[in-house]
């Protein structure tokens, strides 16, 4: 009988409670989907961030996502055995040495592009995490947490990417366009499915086709409506595009402007219903007013039909006809 091995959902597991962050995410900067660059003229520019280099490499994002999931503090670094690392980001799952050289090749992967530095630590490997920005952004360099400020702005990822097995679920383009539209920080967005506004995320306008679709197929993407947005290159200056929401458990990034406006036009909702319900209760009051108008007259009646005798009413036409069966 074989030795037990941890399995991939176990090696996951450990790592995210290894992490002991609050809340079960973990922050990644906008600049890993979209980096701050030197344009031709030597002017700040947008222009794709690491993502796009990791593409074709599916293994190595799992690795880093985990590294950005683990490492909380200190010199932002985690030591781990190769093995570990295999089975979490599904390379090579069998307890024996040529994980390492599996793994080793990811790790270089990541080290080329600046978003890992590798350190000796006995006989394993420290990996410790650069900024989201790799090689190619302004800011490359060590890692710093994420103020949040302007130029310095982070989306949230949470457990759940791993724990409800959306890492084996998605492929590379829902999880491209999916850490995309995190990155928005809006209730409401569009993704760009121009061969421009695609290419500005460093992916294919197919690629993020392909992941639109991924995702709306797994209802963590839901289509909103379409807006009418500026786009010089066509014939009118506009064009219309769709709109999204993300679903649970990805529909926790909004920014402060977008919570500021998100509470204005709840409060706007809310004034509105109750001018609403106010309406209804003075057209209720009056409703009131009629019935109890009606209430005495019938009272009325029944005192005049008491009167009579018998309780019978007399019409207009002269005494009233009586039913069937009954004495005339």
């Amino acid at each position: 009988m074989g030795e037990r091995v941890m399995t991939q959902e176990e090696s996951i597991e450990y790592l995210l409670r290894r992490s002991q962050r609050k809340g079960d995410t973990f922050p990644i900067r906008r600049e890993f989907i979209q980096a701050r660059v030197e344009g031709r003229l030597g002017e700040p520019t947008t222009g794709p961030g690491p993502l796009s280099d990791l593409l074709r490499a599916p293994h190595a994002l799992e690795l880093l996502l985990l590294v950005y999931a683990v490492t909380t503090g200190s010199d932002f670094g985690v030591t781990e055995r190769s093995q570990l690392w295999g089975r979490a980001a599904g390379i090579y799952l069998l307890a024996d040495r040529k994980a390492s050289m599996a793994v080793s090749r990811q790790w270089q992967h990541l080290e080329k592009l600046g978003l890992i530095e590798r350190r000796q630590h006995g006989r394993l490997k420290r990996i410790i995490k650069c900024r989201e920005c790799g090689l190619g952004g302004e800011s490359s360099g060590a890692y710093t947490v994420p103020t949040g400020a302007k130029s310095d702005v982070y989306f949230r990822v949470p457990f759940a990417y791993w724990r409800e097995g959306w890492h084996q679920k998605l492929d590379m383009p829902g999880k491209a366009v999916l850490l995309a539209a995190m990155s928005r920080r809006r209730e409401t967005f569009t993704l760009p499915q121009d061969t421009r506004g695609a290419r500005a995320l460093g992916l294919s306008r197919h690629t993020v086709t392909r992941g639109i679709d991924e995702l709306l197929s797994h209802e963590l993407l839901v289509k909103t409506g379409t807006e009418e947005v500026l786009n010089v290159r066509t014939k009118r200056g506009y064009e219309w595009v769709n709109t999204y929401q993300l679903a649970k458990p990805f529909n926790i990034n909004l920014s402060n402007s977008e919570i500021k406006r998100l509470k204005a036009e709840r409060l706007e909702i809310e004034r509105a219903k109750d001018e609403r319900l106010e309406a209804k209760y003075q057209t209720l009051k009056e409703v009131e007013l009629t019935v109890e108008e009606v209430e005495l007259l019938a009272l009325g009646g029944n005192a005049r039909r008491k009167a009579r005798g018998r309780g019978r009413l007399r019409g207009p036409g002269g005494p009233r006809q009586a039913s069937p069966g009954q004495p005339g």
